[in-house]
């Protein structure tokens, strides 16, 4: 599947970022790395990834859905609307912590992201989701950037 598809993961757990670095460049994929919303959001430019892997809680306990809202804004002059379209994995514990079950809004306004995973999470079945939401990508035109 790598085919040089580039993945950016936004998460200030630096250990963690370091462990799925090291699984997806095994796999081949380019990956870059952020360790906070404003840094993420930044680096997506710099970047152009296919997909992101992003936490909810970094430096505050909405970073993510921050960056979500910014990435998925609609407006003409929005500075991210050429990144709309971009898969997000969320990759959180956010759950756990605030014993919401946030996995049931997946794809809705209230959390328009691609997929919803819970920390911890196993190298081999953060791979196969991050390759199901890229195929589904490169089989829908309107995500072609």
């Amino acid at each position: 599947m790598p085919a040089n598809k580039m993945i950016l993961m936004i998460d200030d757990d630096v250990n963690l970022v370091n462990v799925v670095k090291m699984v997806f460049e095994a796999k081949g994929y380019e990956f870059s790395e952020a360790h906070s919303a404003a840094e993420g959001l930044e680096r997506i430019t710099e970047v152009n990834p296919d997909l992101i892997i992003l936490d909810v809680i970094m430096e505050d306990f909405v970073a993510g859905f921050r960056v979500v809202s910014e990435l998925r804004a609609t407006e003409e002059d929005s500075k991210y609307r050429a990144y709309a379209k971009i898969p997000i994995l969320m990759l959180t514990s956010v759950t756990m912590k605030t014993k919401y079950d946030f996995s049931e809004h997946v794809g809705t306004a209230m959390l328009p992201v691609d997929a919803f995973v819970e920390k911890p999470v196993k190298p081999a079945d953060l791979i196969a989701r991050v390759e199901e939401l890229l195929q589904k990508a490169a089989h829908n035109p309107e995500t072609d950037s």
